[in-house]
């Protein structure tokens, strides 16, 4: 027997034979009586189960179905018709059950597709039968004919008895499993941007990756995320405003780039395709010039080969290599930023070259100070050194660029500097030892750095150019081969944006090839990548 029979008989065996005493004032009629209900508990359950209806509440199931049984068997008894002349006539339960629980799942249904159709067919179909206006009026109140109300009413009635004759129930089942796009700028953006309401809204990420590859109608995206078309209507004509989207002919499709981990593997891909002549040749460039880097005297100029290659990787694909593309430049947008909108596609998709390890936080400047985050520091508190939004954090690089200029003589902290000096000590940013203070990160003057890249930088970069512009074609085709059609205007974008993936595919492939030191935890790599140019 089915666990869950098991335990509504446990749980109303004994007050359904005490109902049934009372009915037949019989022990064994009692038990027959009891029996039988229970027999046609199970059979209707059965029945609804077939017909994909679950029972939700077993209980007043089972004591509808024992007043159908009571009632049927009084109807019988020959020998009691004084009894029989009371009993109610009524139709077979199961059928009546059956039949009030199709008319609730077909109203349920027609409830859901009401709110499924356009605009015009849904207050139509509303002020018909629930506010039940004249057809005269509906046409007054929305500005069309009499002869367009009648068309909407039947068309819509039609299609709606067409689908429900059709329909199974798996095909009214709308199995919603929300993605995730996470929007981003490239270019010069405004405080207030407008793809932070994006970021806070499920819906609309939903909306806009739905749209990417081909135009959409409203009903189309409101059946494929189980929603209202009126709630895909309003947020449809807000991304319309805001240019996020395009509408033509009732079609709406997504006017920016979105990049999933499927478009991550391939630019991977390609980058690997050609890493003996790209990635792998810078690495082994740098490390065969490992002498004239530490002539260079820089701080930090003897740290560990395998520890210095994270920041050179970065300094040299970021500020040194010039890319065969030119980026084309962006448009001004309703919010007032120039800047072309990426979204980045966070649904669940396996990354074939990646793991979870690998963060990628892109490069960060200012006032001096220079940072990379990707691997296990994608990020770190070294973004708000450099951004400085806070009071504290002006504080705390104001002090860390006065010890800079003083060699890191403590003498120049004065008394109200050293809870900030201990602040610095604490977040990493200054190492102690034997009462000295020293940098955490490298420090280059201009002169230094200047000769890093002519000496070393500008050689490697021009015997790269060849092999760049291969990738750089490579990148193309993909380009042309994935984009949506209606975004190939965007495919110049997309492969400069790819190609600006090579310093962080450099170091993804460096550090496959065992030439990177591998940071244990964030606060072990953070500063790996930090540097600071001196005025």
């Amino acid at each position: 027997m089915d666990s869950r029979f098991s335990a509504w008989v446990d749980a109303y065996a004994l007050p359904l034979l005490r109902w049934a005493m009372g009915k037949t004032g019989n022990s064994h009629q009692a038990e027959e009586l009891a029996q039988e209900v229970w027999l046609q508990f199970f059979s209707a359950v059965h029945r609804e189960e077939a017909q994909g209806r679950s029972v939700a509440q077993p209980e007043h199931f089972l004591w509808r179905i024992a007043k159908y049984v009571w009632c049927k068997q009084l109807r019988q008894d020959k020998h009691r018709p004084d009894l029989a002349a009371f009993a109610p006539a009524e139709p077979d339960f199961a059928q009546v059950l059956a039949d009030q629980d199709e008319q609730q799942h077909l109203t349920a249904w027609l409830h859901q597709r009401i709110l499924h159709l356009s605009r015009t067919q849904r207050e139509i179909m509303i002020l018909y039968y629930i506010d039940q206006l004249p057809q005269k009026d509906i046409a007054a109140r929305l500005n069309i004919t009499e002869g367009a109300v009648r068309w909407h009413l039947f068309d819509t009635r039609r299609k709606l008895r067409e689908e429900h004759q059709t329909m199974t129930p798996t095909t009214t089942d709308y199995v919603y499993r929300p993605g995730r796009l996470h929007m981003a700028v490239c270019g010069m953006p405004v405080p207030e941007l407008d793809i932070k309401r994006i970021n806070q809204s499920l819906l609309m990420q939903n909306i806009l990756l739905h749209c990417y590859q081909q135009g959409r109608t409203v009903q189309e995206i409101a059946a494929a995320l189980g929603v209202a078309a009126a709630y895909v209507e309003n947020d449809l004509q807000w991304l319309t405003e805001q240019e996020f989207v395009t509408e033509e002919k009732g079609r709406y499709t997504t006017t920016f780039l979105i990049h999933d981990a499927n478009h991550r593997n391939d630019i991977c891909q390609i980058f690997f395709n050609h890493q003996e002549s790209v990635s792998l040749a810078i690495v082994r460039y740098l490390t065969e010039h490992e002498a004239d880097i530490r002539a260079l005297g820089f701080i930090g100029c003897d740290k560990p080969m395998d520890k210095l290659l994270w920041l050179l990787l970065y300094h040299f694909t970021t500020y040194s290599l010039p890319l065969p593309l030119e980026k084309p430049t962006p448009p001004l947008r309703p919010d007032g930023g120039h800047y072309n909108p990426l979204g980045f596609d966070r649904s669940h998709r396996p990354e074939r070259f990646l793991d979870d390890r690998w963060a990628y936080n892109g490069s960060m400047e200012g006032y001096g100070f220079c940072w990379f985050g990707l691997y296990n520091f994608g990020s770190s508190e070294i973004e708000h050194l450099i951004d400085s939004y806070t009071p504290e954090w002006n504080a705390l690089r104001l002090l860390l660029e006065k010890l800079v200029r003083h060699g890191f003589d403590l003498a120049c902290v004065t008394g109200e500097e050293q809870y900030r000096l201990a602040q610095l000590v604490e977040k990493g940013f200054v190492l102690m030892h034997e009462g000295k203070a020293e940098p955490n990160f490298v420090i280059f003057s201009n002169k230094q750095y200047d000769q890093l890249q002519k000496q070393i930088f500008q050689p490697l970069a021009d015997a790269l150019q060849p092999s760049l512009l291969r990738v750089a074609e490579d990148l193309h085709q993909l380009s042309l081969r994935t984009l949506p059609k209606h975004l190939h205007r965007l495919a110049p974008l997309d492969e400069v944006l790819a190609l600006m993936d090579i310093g962080f595919m450099t170091e993804l492939i460096a550090f496959k090839a065992g030439y990177l030191y591998e940071p244990q935890d964030q606060r072990d790599g953070e500063f790996l990548t930090m540097c600071y140019l001196m005025p």
